[in-house]
């Protein structure tokens, strides 16, 4: 089914379907290299955190009332001592170090002072839970398995791993993590218009996309494997969308109707499904969104500004689908300023966020890119315009 000049919501919702529906490869990477990667499988723990009764302070492991007579430290990093600790008696702790059994709490070292050879205490608060939620626990001790046991679910498929999420797997003993393979994805810049270089000439423009595109594409979990320019002819456009290596082609430009597009009937002759023909918004309303066997296709406009906000609006879903994520819904903004749109379909806007509000940038036209190089985000606004006040939808930008 193919959705015809569609809401740009249903826009991204069927983008992220086609890239959830692909076929995704899964490999191994170390924990060094799994930051930015999407996971592949759920991941659980495969032991328990801490595998021990620890100090969660530098003080004293005591047991009974104080004061108390002084033992041997422990210390982080050294094997556990298995000799109980007797009432009356205390040791030197450090943070991290098991504590041995019968402690009672771990006093901590600016709570306690050495007094005739004994230790004594200078707080007596009572013993409490280490923190809202938690059960019951001796004061300043981490308890065995209080962060996770052997079998606790961490991170479902589909989660993207950020820094703490790596830490997380490396604290519970995993030394790699099974994540989605990048997409490979080729670029194609279309139009004989394109100059690579220097100030274009009259009647030429300057390749805005493949000094960007690539790096987007990366950003969002993509492998770029190729960027071509591509001339105003049929024959060349057919070859360059027929990339059975890669997942995911994207284009810019020739996707309009005039004897110089050649992206519709590329597809037509490739055998290609439309997925998505043309949006229901403003700049970027000529995008296709097209799929051939195991190959999908983000066709975008030619003008710069049309392009990146396709690029943002459609293909952060799609590459999100491709690597086994749901794409998240947008935020909201309230405007400082009115926006006028007397035209059919959403407007698209590029903002900067202000104490006041999001004030719709200067400079921005579907062939202009000034206003997106600074902005915060996108609006999104609705036929008929918005007034200062309103809340309007808004998209992050992928940079």
């Amino acid at each position: 089914m193919t959705l015809a000049r569609a809401d740009w919501l249903e826009a991204r919702a069927a983008a992220n379907e086609a890239g959830l529906s692909h076929p995704r490869g899964l490999e191994l990477v170390p924990l060094g290299d799994a930051v930015g990667h999407t996971l592949a499988d759920d991941v659980r723990s495969p032991g328990r955190v801490p595998g021990f009764d620890a100090s969660a302070m530098d003080g004293w492991a005591v047991s009974g009332d104080g004061p108390w007579t002084l033992g041997e430290p422990i210390v982080a990093g050294r094997a556990v001592d298995a000799t109980p600790l007797a009432p009356g008696t205390a040791r030197p702790v450090t943070t991290g170090a098991a504590v041995p059994r019968g402690t009672a709490r771990v006093l901590r070292s600016e709570s306690g002072r050495i007094e005739r050879g004994m230790l004594v205490s200078t707080d007596e608060a009572a013993s409490g839970p280490s923190h809202p939620g938690s059960r019951p626990a001796p004061r300043h001790i981490r308890r065995a398995g209080e962060e996770a046991e052997p079998g606790d679910l961490l991170f479902e498929a589909g989660t993207l791993l950020t820094p703490p999420r790596v830490a997380v797997a490396a604290v519970c003993g995993l030394d790699a993590l099974p994540v989605v393979r990048p997409p490979r994805a080729a670029l194609a810049v279309l139009g004989d218009e394109i100059v690579g270089e220097g100030l274009p000439q009259p009647g030429f423009v300057r390749d805005v996309f493949s000094v960007q595109v690539p790096s987007i594409l990366r950003s969002l979990g993509a492998d770029p494997v190729s960027s071509d320019r591509v001339g105003d002819r049929l024959d060349a456009t057919v070859a360059a969308l027929d990339r059975p290596d890669v997942g995911l082609v994207v284009t810019t430009g020739g996707t309009a109707h005039s004897s110089a597009d050649h992206v519709r009937e590329a597809l037509a002759r490739l055998g290609a499904e439309l997925v998505v023909d043309r949006v229901a918004m403003r700049p970027g309303q000529p995008l296709l969104l097209a799929r051939r066997g195991e190959t999908l296709y983000l066709c975008l406009p030619g003008n710069p500004m049309a392009a990146l906000v396709g690029l943002v609006v459609v293909g952060v879903p799609l590459i999100e689908g491709l690597l086994g994520r749901r794409h998240r819904l947008p935020g909201r903004v309230v405007l400082a300023t009115g926006v006028e749109h007397p035209r059919p379909g959403v407007l698209v806007q590029a903002f900067r966020a202000t104490d006041e509000g999001a004030v719709a940038m200067p400079r921005q036209s579907s062939a202009m890119l000034r206003g997106l190089a600074d902005a915060s985000g996108l609006l999104v606004v609705p036929d008929g315009g918005a007034r200062a006040g309103d809340v309007v939808p808004a998209i992050d930008l992928p940079w």
